[in-house]
């Protein structure tokens, strides 16, 4: 298997105008992504899973955004000379935005990014970053990677029929097609993500779909391009169990069919390990353990991140469930994540968090060290 995307250190800071201060929404997140793989991204509500997906896509609005990293990514081959003069354009350094066949799609943003300290202060060039940015990710965006929103009502055009809007976006990446192959093949799209009946959908508005529906129609429109890295950022979300595990199979089949490399973002690390390749678990805005599914979700034996341990221990079994067993907590809150990290994030919730180790955790927070082969963990209780 072939490298696909790596993002390496990513950075993005929001500013809390009641505050005056910035919000350290990820810090120094990376990970790499092999073609036909699945990486599951699992972490609490606000802990930096969507803003990455974002960052990945170019789709970032509020200010000011990404500041820092790289995000190298391997386009198509009829893509890669259009990203060349787009990466290329207006920078003496030429060969820095490439790495064997991977393009980094942030290089050159950070020349409008600059810093001050005391008080710490980020200087954006907004206009001429976004300007830069837009380039770059015009032959990326919905092409080379797509992504299913959150939530599916809201991406879907009210007031335009479901055809409409598959077929639109057909055209816009089949621009030789006639009508009559666009309509088919709209037809095929609603067909393979198991939509009944798929020519009365073609009719139908979003507003007369049911939110399974409405989540098979967004992944009908991301695959109009047959994308090189489809995100799904919480695809389940407002499902029941049943369609929940239907909807996770019918992405499984779908990689299968169209050779698709996926990214699966959840806050439920059982529903993630049921087809990701890799976990990557995520808290307060970094990344605190990463390995394949077999290391992270290993139950009795090997290394498991206290986080880690309290995600898995949490979502019920099926036989919880039968007996009624009351759902485990995670004790405390996830702590105000403002500029500076001087101490491990997760402190106050660890249950481990004694002693020696404690006084390491209050210390400074831990780097992400290699615990096993391509297995790594951001807790003190693991390296010295």
């Amino acid at each position: 298997m072939s490298l696909l995307a790596e993002l390496n250190d990513l950075k993005v800071y929001f500013y809390d105008q009641r505050d005056k201060r910035f919000i350290r929404a990820v810090e120094n997140v990376g990970f790499s992504i092999n073609e036909g793989t699945v990486l599951g991204v699992v972490g609490e509500s606000g802990c930096g899973k969507t803003v990455t997906a974002l960052s990945m896509m170019g789709l970032l609005e509020s200010e000011p955004g990404i500041i820092d990293g790289q995000f190298f990514f391997k386009p198509s081959e009829e893509d890669a000379e259009l990203i060349k003069q787009s990466l290329s354009r207006g920078v003496r350094k030429q060969n820095d935005y490439k790495k064997d066949t991977l393009f980094n799609l942030f290089f050159g943003l950070d020349r409008y990014v600059s810093f001050e300290e005391n008080p710490f202060t980020i200087i954006k060039d907004s206009e001429k970053w976004l300007r830069r940015n837009n380039r770059i990710m015009e032959h990326i965006r919905g092409k080379n990677i797509s992504m299913i929103f959150q939530n599916p009502e809201q991406s879907l055009n009210p007031f335009i029929p479901v055809g409409g809007q598959l077929t639109r976006t057909i055209k816009r990446f089949n621009r030789e097609a006639n009508s009559y192959e666009i309509k088919e093949k709209a037809i095929k799209l609603l067909r393979s993500v198991r939509l009944y009946r798929p020519e009365i959908v073609m009719s139908m508005y979003a507003g007369s779909l049911s939110i399974g529906m409405a989540q098979r129609v967004t992944i009908a429109i991301a695959l109009c391009s047959h994308p090189r890295l489809l995100i799904a950022d919480e695809p389940t979300t407002g499902l029941d169990t049943t369609n929940i595990y239907k909807m996770i199979e019918l992405l499984e089949v779908l990689m299968t069919e169209m050779n698709l490399t996926l990214m699966l973002i959840s806050h439920n690390i059982r529903i993630v390990s049921t087809i990701a390749s890799n976990i990557l678990v995520m808290y307060a805005g970094t990344v605190v353990e990463i390995g394949s599914k077999n290391y992270v979700m290993k139950t009795k034996k090997g290394p498991k991140h206290p986080y880690t341990e309290a995600l898995v221990s949490s979502v019920p079994s099926d036989s919880d469930i039968k007996r009624g067993k009351k759902l485990r907590v995670i004790p405390g809150t996830v702590p105000n994540n403002k500029r500076k990290m001087d101490c491990c994030p997760f402190l106050e919730r660890c249950p481990y968090a004694e002693g020696k180790i404690r006084q390491k955790c209050e210390s400074a927070c831990p780097e992400l060290a290699r615990v096993a082969s391509q297995h790594y963990i951001r807790c003190y209780l693991f390296y010295s």
